[in-house]
């Protein structure tokens, strides 16, 4: 074959500023065939016509479009890149990336709202009273503490099933209580966004409506201690929903973690 129209592999890294590397990966991914593999020397050679195909895949890499997808936008013979296509699917790929830092920010604004308000629940002494939103929470049955084995490893099954479930995450985990009349179920709570009515009717979501709660900082987790953190409210009969969760606020001590115990008040006029 005569050799005086080809580029070397050398030369076609020059001439795309693409390393001699990442030429011989794109071949194993069969997306840059050599025009021409001497038998003797096993040299590659490419032609001039193969540098736009470079060009093309440097593009799916600036758009993030995994190189094993390349072959769908080159016709088999690499005579023709399907341009429109590739653009289009760029574009689709960077409207998602729009969407998952928007979820990302609002994740990180609620995560903001709750250490303000953790902070501020820090700087009073003794037992103050919030009012929280309605919240959604994905829930499984635990009645052990958080920081142990146990609980590490159903949260981190919990997260998995919130994520295969596409479901956002919401800014708060921990332990969840129900103290009514006709007994007491405890759970392991993550809140989640369950904006969508088909994850409202998963049998796993909980739905806790907004309420005033008398919340205590405690040094250990234990939601049992709840009557005895509460007596007087304890003291009146009505159903009462006890959470735990972690403090987290600006400076986070790992080794003496603290925790906001809370119980629901009252219903107004009882």
């Amino acid at each position: 074959m005569d050799k005086q129209n080809l580029l070397t592999i050398g030369n076609l890294s020059k001439q795309t500023g693409v390393h001699i590397k990442s030429l011989r990966y794109y071949e194993q991914l069969g997306i840059l065939r050599p025009a021409h593999t001497d038998p003797d020397t096993g040299y590659r050679y490419y032609t001039l016509s193969q540098i736009p195909v470079v060009d093309a895949i440097r593009a799916c890499t600036f758009l993030d479009i995994p190189l094993k997808e390349f072959t769908s936008f080159l016709t088999e013979d690499q005579q023709r890149i399907h341009y429109k296509k590739l653009i289009s699917h760029g574009t689709m790929l960077a409207h998602q990336k729009i969407r998952d830092i928007q979820e990302k920010l609002h994740l990180l604004e609620k995560f903001q709202k709750q250490m303000d308000r953790m902070e501020g629940l820090r700087r009073h002494e003794g037992q103050t009273v919030h009012a929280l939103p309605e919240k959604y929470c994905w829930t499984a049955p635990y009645a052990g503490k958080q920081h142990s084995t146990d609980y590490n490893v159903l949260i981190t099954n919990m997260f998995d099933d919130i994520n295969r479930n596409e479901l956002r995450l919401g800014a708060e985990a921990g332990l969840l209580s129900f103290h009514r009349s006709s007994g007491t179920e405890r759970f392991l709570y993550v809140e989640v966004e369950a904006t969508k009515r088909d994850a409202r009717q998963l049998k796993e979501v909980v739905r806790l409506p907004a309420a005033s709660f008398l919340c205590s900082i405690r040094k250990e987790s234990d939601i049992g201690k709840a009557p005895l953190v509460f007596p007087e409210l304890f003291a009146q009969e009505y159903d009462k929903i006890i959470m735990e969760t972690e403090l987290f606020s600006g400076d986070y001590d790992v080794v003496h973690p603290k925790f906001e115990l809370r119980c629901s008040l009252p219903p107004e006029g009882k």
